[in-house]
């Protein structure tokens, strides 16, 4: 996954995530929170990652 890939998965998914995060702890700040820390560890793995497959990541890394 190149840096373009990231910010389009950021733009595309970052409010999605956080409404899927919130549903499931009903705490605001914990699921801005969650969500941060769920894209801070995709981006320090994002040459690992490849890019079809970082959608499904980021859900799964937030939820756990």
């Amino acid at each position: 996954m190149n840096t373009k890939e990231y910010n389009e998965l950021v733009e595309k998914q970052a409010d999605g995530l956080y409404r899927f995060i919130l549903k499931n702890i009903k705490d605001e700040a914990a699921a801005q929170d969650i969500v941060q820390d769920a894209f801070e560890k995709l981006w320090l793995s994002h040459e690992k990652i490849e890019a079809p497959k970082s959608k499904s990541w980021i859900y799964t890394a937030a939820y756990h």
